[in-house]
């Protein structure tokens, strides 16, 4: 017998709490459904096909219902863009 959890849906979110910390990092912030799933990907090309974007890892939920992700590999220059996907 497989047990499956499905978590509540994602709902629209607007970051905040977008940053570039001290040491370079950028770090933002969302809230949504408590133990949604969500991914961050990166690119230095926006027109990339999101296929084509590097995945940087999973957003973290902590407290439940609040999300935030820190790519401290923005401190070594560039533009970067990202984009939150849910699967």
């Amino acid at each position: 017998m497989v047990k499956v959890r499905l978590s509540q849906p994602t709902i629209p979110f607007t970051l905040t709490g977008a940053q570039t910390l001290a040491n370079g990092s950028f770090q933002f912030s969302f809230t949504n459904s408590p133990g949604a799933a969500f991914s961050v990907l990166m690119t230095t090309n926006p027109a990339l096909a999101p296929s084509n974007w590097t995945v940087l890892g999973p957003v973290t939920d902590s407290p439940p219902g609040q999300f935030q992700f820190s790519d401290p590999q923005a401190a070594n220059g560039g533009q970067r863009f990202y984009r939150v996907s849910s699967p």
